[in-house]
C-alpha cells in the first residue's frame, strides 16, 4: 500500500471531516475526537457520496436512501430504506488507515 496526501491538517480540524479523491477513489476522512478515520465516500447501495457524519456513534449515513455504516469498520449497520432485505455484509465499504503526517492527511491505498 501507499500512502498518499490528501488535505491539509489545519483543513480538516475546521470541517471535521471531508471527502477527497485519492486516484481513482473518493475516500470520506474524519477527524473525531483526534482520531483520523478514512473509508470508501461513495454508498454501496446506489453511489451516492456519504457525508451524515454522527461522531457520539462513529456512524456516517448516507443522504440518498440513509444506510449507516460503521466509521471504524466500514460495515452496514443499517441497510437503505428501499432495500431492508439486502444482505448487509456485501454493502460494506472499505476502510483506510489515516495520519497526519507534518501538517498533511494522508490515506493508506
Amino acid at each position: 500500500m501507499t500512502w498518499k496526501r490528501t488535505i491539509s491538517s489545519k483543513a480538516l480540524e475546521k470541517a471535521v471531516h471531508a471527502s477527497v479523491k485519492v486516484d481513482d477513489k473518493v475516500i470520506f476522512i474524519a477527524n473525531v475526537n483526534g482520531i483520523l478515520y478514512g473509508m470508501d465516500a461513495v454508498c454501496s447501495h446506489a453511489r451516492c457520496i456519504i457525508g451524515e457524519l454522527n461522531p457520539n456513534e462513529l456512524t456516517v449515513k448516507c443522504p440518498c436512501h440513509h444506510a449507516v455504516f460503521d466509521l471504524k469498520s466500514g460495515a452496514m449497520l443499517e441497510p437503505p430504506y428501499v432495500a431492508k432485505d439486502a444482505p448487509k455484509d456485501k454493502l460494506g465499504l472499505r476502510t483506510y488507515q489515516v495520519r497526519d503526517n507534518n501538517g498533511w492527511i494522508e490515506v493508506d491505498v
